[in-house]
């Protein structure tokens, strides 16, 4: 069974059919992981998420990882059987069958009829009160009708006829309380079905309804507003409360599209989201969506690929909302900091370590290889820069490779242009790239000699400007907004004025320009 042919029957997703393992290099398609349930545990998981998140996780896992495959399959078969996603079921437990693998004690094998006659007894019951909404055209009832049969297309796996009802209650949304509900849910099912740039084009419209319900807010906070709130106290505490659930969906609005910009590869963006998010709000409000620990592991691998020192300083190392974060999960945290305090031996061996949890997580699995190359690449160019000359078989030691691959990559950062240097491969040796200073000071002395020859040029112009009583007038200026000429000087036109009109100075309309200026 293959999670991304499931996702497939919903939305639209990008199915990559080539076989890979652990070794190759990049985590696609039909890979397997080598981990014990030792090192991994499905517990993380099944405590951690909740809703179709969890299942998908699951599914994830039995897909990749042969050792935990039979237990993923049957917790996933327990969590389904919450929802009404009867075309995944049956797929789990034709897998199960196929795999020989017995159910729990608990399956209940009439779940499916009972399941089926209800998800189509409440479908028809939920189309007749849309139905009898748009007779008596009630909005916002016809808006709640869209959105209850949204939920139950969402609760199906449905996800392109949620969609579709999520975006028909748009046009009968009164509020920017409704815009954000309408929003979330689009957002929700575009995230199910995988579809990026639908994500990231709701979340900006959320973001925007938002802004425009904080400064509706506000006004209600105004000196007066507050006096007369005074005298009822449940005003403030309903203000308080709204802003603090703005502030919970301005973080789930960070956590989507940061995983759609990490999806879409743009790293930096991705990272920036993240560290937006609260870490009381993910601890707390986003189990249906991602955990903590999951959270910082994006953190860590976006932030060392994209970030340089000091804004990783900045935003990393000293921030206290990401200090919560990593006290969860103290190998991340070993990881930012073996990397900020350069000891690049350790911390490319812890990462090593963790790779295979990495490669089970489906949305940070297909740019692992990525983002560790990404890393390796930064450590390199900065090992290299303090130094003129490396020895490659040291630098290989401290990077845990082989020279042969140290080799490779160089090659690839020098042809790139983010190092200047030369590979003496005969003897294993890095040198800084040979630059003519000689020549670079000739270049920048002449630069400097025209300079000061244009600002000498200009000088003595004004100055013999001055001397002759001399006026340059300027044809683009009316005749009547020109100033009167009571000094009796010599009016020229400043296209007639050219050159070797004063001794033997040549000056063009670009000089005088810069003359001007200097006045």
């Amino acid at each position: 069974m293959d999670l991304q042919n499931i996702v497939d029957s919903s939305g639209d997703t990008n199915n990559n059919t080539s076989v890979q393992n652990s070794t190759k290099s990049s985590y696609e398609g039909n890979y397997q992981v080598n981990i014990s349930s030792t090192n991994f545990e499905l517990d993380t998981i099944t405590s951690t998420y909740t809703g179709l998140i969890r299942i998908y996780r699951l599914l994830y896992v039995a897909d990749h990882c042969l050792s935990l495959r039979n237990e993923a399959l049957l917790a996933s078969l327990k969590y389904i059987q919450e929802t009404h996603f009867i075309s995944l079921y049956k797929q789990i437990v034709d897998e199960l069958k196929k795999q020989n693998v017995p159910l729990s004690n608990d399956f209940d094998p009439s779940w499916l009829e009972k399941t089926q006659r209800n998800y189509t007894h409440k479908l028809e019951k939920l189309d007749n009160d849309l139905r009898h909404f748009r007779t008596n055209s009630i909005k916002d009832s016809i808006r709640r009708g869209h959105d209850d049969l949204g939920d139950h297309y969402l609760d199906a796996g449905d996800f392109f006829n949620a969609v579709r009802c999520y975006v028909r209650s748009r046009d009968y949304c009164v509020t920017p309380r409704h815009i954000i509900t309408m929003c979330m849910n689009v957002i929700k099912a575009s995230f199910y079905m995988q579809n990026w740039p639908n994500v990231l084009s709701y979340v900006t419209k959320a973001e925007q309804a938002v802004e425009s319900l904080e400064s509706t807010t506000k006004s209600t906070t105004t000196p007066a507003a507050t006096t007369s709130s005074t005298r009822n106290p449940m005003d403030v505490a309903t203000v308080n409360s709204l802003m603090a659930s703005d502030a919970i969906l301005i973080s789930r609005l960070k956590v989507y599209a940061g995983i759609a910009e990490l999806a879409t590869k743009r790293y930096k963006l991705a990272a920036r989201h993240f560290l937006g998010v609260t870490f009381d709000h993910c601890s707390n409000h986003f189990q249906d969506l991602i955990s903590p620990q999951t959270l910082v592991q994006y953190i860590c691998l976006c932030s060392l690929a994209a970030f340089e020192r000091p804004e990783l300083h900045r935003l990393i190392i000293t921030s206290p909302n990401v200090k919560q974060y990593l006290e969860l999960e103290p190998s991340i945290r070993d990881i930012l900091h073996k990397f900020y305090e350069t000891s690049y031996s350790s911390c490319l061996a812890l990462m090593s370590q963790l790779e295979p949890t990495f490669a089970l997580d489906q949305y940070l699995a297909p740019h692992v290889c990525t983002l560790y190359y990404e890393i390796r690449h930064r450590i390199i160019i900065t090992y290299f820069l303090p130094y003129k000359n490396a020895c490659m078989t040291t630098m290989a030691n401290q990077l845990n490779t082989t020279i042969d691959i140290l080799e490779d990559e160089l090659v690839h950062l020098i042809r790139s242009g983010k190092i200047k240097a030369r590979i003496d491969s005969k003897n294993k040796i890095l040198y800084v790239a040979d630059t003519d200073q000689r020549w670079y000071a000739y270049q920048h002395a002449l630069t400097i000699t025209k300079q000061s020859e244009k600002i000498t040029r200009a000088l003595l112009l004004r100055s013999a400007i001055i001397k002759t009583n001399l006026s340059v007038r300027d044809d683009s200026i009316p005749p009547s907004n020109r100033p009167s000429n009571n000094n009796n000087n010599m009016n020229i036109s400043r296209r007639q004025f050219s050159t070797n009109m004063i001794g033997n100075m040549i000056m063009d309309e670009g000089d005088l320009s810069d003359d001007a200026a200097m006045n």
